[in-house]
């Protein structure tokens, strides 16, 4: 278990990253961050994927997170 929470943190800064470019705000960008790696937490392939492996997953992650976040945000406001 250690090991896969090192394994997140390595990869925190990336998932803010990714998001905050994807959604250009601070708050919408944690928020898709902390879901992607929830999700990529509890993917099966995660514990055994390389490093390039996993930023690929992370970045899979990330994306549907941006996205799922965005469209909420979009239906709320309107």
């Amino acid at each position: 278990m250690n090991r896969r929470i090192e394994m997140l943190r390595s990869l925190e800064l990336e998932a803010y990253r990714m998001a905050y470019y994807l959604l250009e705000a601070e708050e919408p960008a944690c928020e898709a961050a902390k879901r992607a790696l929830l999700a990529l937490c509890g993917a099966r392939e995660f514990a055994k994927a390389t490093q390039e492996e996993r930023r690929r997953l992370l970045k899979r992650f990330v994306m549907r997170e941006a996205v799922s976040g965005f469209c909420q945000a979009t239906a709320r406001a309107n």
